[in-house]
Formats: C-alpha cells, sequence, structure tokens
C-alpha cells in the first residue's frame, strides 16, 4: 500500500454552506475545524483552478468549511458559485453518492438525524451476502439537500475475500 493510511477527508459539494454545516452540527455532532474560505471572502475560481482541482472555468468556490466527525475522516463542505457539472468531475458536481458513518444504536442516529432535518429511507436494512450476521443492519438517510448518509452497525464479523492480505475493515476505535 506504499505510504496511504487511511482516508484523511471527504470533499462534499453542497447547496448552502451556513445549511450543511449546521446540519452536519446537529446530525452528527460534527465540529467545525475551520473555514477555509469564507463568504464575501477571496473565492477561488475556474480559471485559475480548472488545472489543480477541477473547478470549472466561470465557477467560483465562494465557501469552504473542514469538519470533524467522531474518530473517522474528516469532511470538507464547499459552496460553489456559478456553472454545475458541465464537466464529469471536480467541485462543480453537487455531492457524492454517499458516505457511511458507523453507529452503535441505529434508531438513536435515525432520530437525531431527523430532527436535524433528514429524512429516512425504509428500514433499518440487515445486511447480507459477506455483511450477513447477527445484528448487521443499515439504513440510509437524506440530509435536506438529498446527499445519501448511510448508517452502518457490525456487530457479528464479516466474511472478508482474504483478510491475511488485506487486514481487517476499518472500524472506529473501541468499536
Amino acid at each position: 500500500m506504499g505510504n496511504i493510511k487511511g482516508i484523511e477527508h471527504i470533499g462534499i459539494t453542497v447547496p448552502q454552506i451556513e445549511q450543511a454545516e449546521e446540519f452536519f452540527k446537529a446530525a452528527f455532532g460534527a465540529e467545525t475545524l475551520y473555514a477555509l474560505i469564507e463568504k464575501g471572502g477571496k473565492p477561488q475560481v475556474g480559471e485559475e483552478m480548472h488545472g489543480k482541482n477541477g473547478l470549472e472555468p466561470g465557477a467560483r468556490i465562494i465557501a469552504m468549511r473542514m469538519m470533524r466527525i467522531a474518530d473517522g475522516a474528516n469532511v470538507e463542505l464547499f459552496e460553489v458559485d456559478g456553472v454545475h457539472g458541465s464537466t464529469p468531475d471536480g467541485p462543480t458536481r453537487m455531492g457524492l453518492h454517499h458516505f457511511a458513518l458507523y453507529v452503535d444504536d441505529l434508531d438513536a442516529a435515525a432520530d437525531r438525524f431527523r430532527q436535524a432535518g433528514g429524512t429516512m429511507l425504509d428500514g433499518p436494512i440487515d445486511l447480507g451476502g459477506k455483511e450477513k450476521g447477527p445484528g448487521n443492519q443499515c439504513w440510509f438517510g437524506n440530509t435536506p439537500w438529498g446527499l445519501h448518509v448511510e448508517f452502518v452497525h457490525l456487530p457479528a464479523p464479516i466474511a472478508l475475500d482474504d483478510p491475511e492480505r488485506t487486514g481487517p475493515r476499518w472500524m472506529p476505535a473501541g468499536v
């Protein structure tokens, strides 16, 4: 694996930074570590950044926040003004498909998520295949702007393809 240690952060483009930041705080207990770009400050502009991070010409990153959620990867939120999604990648595309959070109590996580303004889909779902085991479940919800979030609870072992080669699946400390 070379020098790779694990996921340091995921980046998510959101329609309104303030709404997303407050939602992440309320739903996940996230903490804002710092603002990289404040609204009204100097934005990143596509004409300067396209070759560096894929920001499309005509677009501007007008706000960025780095947040921390418990004992996992950091989350970097972006608000982009201007064109959206005329290229197949880059920070002008809204969101990502989903990210998953390990939880000890699916019902409590779903309640907090709903109270913050999210909606839960049908669930919890008993996991199957190599993730099947007593109590192994997940449950998806949608943030107010439509990003999927998966809550995962895995008290039973996972059947890995080749545990001697890959090692165990990463889990937060204390799981």
